[in-house]
């Protein structure tokens, strides 16, 4: 029985604060050797901080770690990684450019006689963990030319080179289609089988009933909850999460669909390196309508989306807005016409991060609505829209002057997702409007998005989530290899047909439309 497994790792009251914000609250907790242990949380709940602190990113203020039931205080980083802690990020830390091989051994070269990279060495012990741990991945191949689920069995082996024990695998499924999470989730399995430990940091409950030997929840920075999955179910889980019964389906309304507010005709878009990424796609979305673009990363949708915002110009083709041409209008443009939009890089293209609160707030706003007054800024307007952005949205922030760098990635994603849903657009382009936030706040922005297609709005939904894609969505169109196929209507395509149209595979019906298979 894995309850009979030794304690590798336990926290004894940990404490972090940030100024007045205590991250971490007297913090316990106990992980055994050759388990899966699930750390879950709302947005700011204290996963990121704790697992930093596991780390060495940060330092607690308070508490001890103990491995093997030794007390250790980690020099850094790179201490804690000599001490056998791994951590795979859900940005992965991959150099595009380099070989697989390249990346792998990155700091933690072989060398002969202290001094030159021994190469030989190196390869040889990293394709012996790949036998070892059953990963199958290209050395040689460059990593930018990579499938997404290849890449995180590169992140996976990196840290397994490194010589980790214990590996913190964070969001790790967010990209990945059904087939590669099954393959993950198959690696996790065989890794832990042979005494290594998986703490595994997600808010897609389904994942953790199915994974994890051990629940921890985590709300406020506190343990609320520690629990193995034969105690609970999903919804007594995102109970403990957000203290309150959660619906955990989209509950879709009756609703009219209209003349269409958006049309892609032939359009073919080149990436900033001349390659060809979307070819030859026709699109539309009617008014009232949310249309959902599945696929892997990689596969053309964000080439798709900034040319359809007017961030990326088309080689080919044309966009239409209500039947006008708009392929050459600039992204200022359409949104005054009422385009709104949703980036998937919440940092560097959403957000300000040295911005203020309200600052970040009234982006888009101040162009498309404008102010009373023409010369100078209305505060009072300004603090209005950004106090309803965080009120309406549960943004986290002691003030509208707060920087947004000092927020978590979910609140980010609020503030950001909260302005373009309070604009009163009529076309709304959205790139994974959930990532990283949590199951409440999942619940109320699905129930925003059918209330703003409810009232007309048309809406294409572009999400690596497949879920959220099936969830929400009346039409669905999968992305591959810069071609759109036809996922069907809502319902008519299993999870697992969507997901082979997403990884390529899948046959053509009668009708000619590529199905899965």
């Amino acid at each position: 029985m894995k309850s009979e497994q030794p304690v590798v790792l336990e926290l004894r009251g940990i404490c972090k604060n940030f100024g007045a914000l205590a991250a971490n609250k007297n913090i316990d907790l106990k992980v055994r050797r050759g388990t899966v242990h699930a750390i879950i949380g709302e947005n700011g709940a204290g996963k990121s901080t704790l697992m930093n602190i596991i780390s060495d990113i940060y330092q607690a203020d308070a508490g001890d770690i103990l491995l093997n039931g030794e007390k250790v205080v980690f020099k850094g980083p790179m201490d804690a990684c000599a001490h056998g802690i791994g951590m795979v990020y859900q940005e992965f830390m991959l150099f595009p450019d380099l070989t697989v091989l390249d990346n792998i051994m990155m700091g933690f070269e072989k060398r002969r006689g202290g001094i030159f990279i021994d190469r030989r060495k190196t390869r040889a012990a990293i394709e012996e963990i790949c036998r070892t741990y059953h990963f199958n991945i290209p050395l040689d191949e460059k990593v930018k030319g990579l499938a997404v689920a290849v890449l995180q069995q590169v992140e996976i082996v990196k840290v397994l080179y490194k010589g980790a024990d214990i590996i913190i695998l964070d969001e790790p499924t967010s990209v990945l289609t059904p087939q590669g999470i099954e393959g993950l989730f198959d690696a996790i399995r065989f890794l832990v089988g042979t005494g290594k430990t998986v703490l595994f940091i997600t808010h897609k409950l389904k994942e953790v009933m199915e994974i994890s030997d051990y629940i921890t929840v985590l709300k406020n920075g506190e343990v609320t909850g520690n629990v193995r999955p034969d105690e609970v179910d999903e919804a007594a889980l995102a109970s403990l999460m957000v203290g309150r019964e959660v619906i955990l389906t989209a509950q879709k309304v009756e609703k009219q669909v209209a003349a269409p507010v958006l049309e892609v005709k032939g359009l073919h878009v080149r990436d900033n390196d001349g390659n060809e990424r979307v070819k030859g796609v026709d699109l539309a979305v009617r008014a009232g309508e949310i249309v959902g673009v599945a696929g892997v990363a990689g596969s053309g949708q964000k080439e798709l989306v900034e040319a359809l915002f007017g961030l990326r110009e088309a080689q080919e083709g044309r966009v239409l807005f209500e039947g006008a041409d708009i392929t050459s209008k600039s992204c200022r443009e359409r949104r005054c016409l009422g385009v709104g939009y949703v980036p998937q890089d919440r940092l560097g293209e959403g957000a300000n991060v040295e911005g203020s609160i309200w600052q970040n707030a009234i982006m888009g706003y101040h162009i498309a609505h404008g102010f009373k007054r023409k010369l100078l800024l209305d505060r009072r307007e300004i603090d209005a829209f950004s106090g309803q952005v965080v009120k309406q949205f549960a943004v986290k922030t002691p003030t509208l002057e707060t920087r947004v760098r000092t927020l978590s990635g979910g609140n980010i994603q609020k503030l950001i997702v909260g302005r373009e849903f309070l604009q009163k657009n009529k076309l709304l382009i959205v790139e994974d409007p959930t990532r990283g936030i949590d199951i409440g706040a999942i619940e109320f922005i699905w129930k925003k998005i059918i209330e703003l297609a409810s009232e007309g709005v048309g809406i294409l939904l572009v999400s690596h989530e497949l879920n959220e894609v099936m969830e929400l969505s009346d039409r669905i169109v999968v992305m591959y290899d810069g071609k759109l196929f036809d996922g069907g209507n809502a319902g008519e395509l299993t999870e697992q047909e969507i997901g082979l149209l997403m990884a390529g595979g899948g046959t053509a019906d009668e009708s000619g439309r590529k199905r899965g298979a």
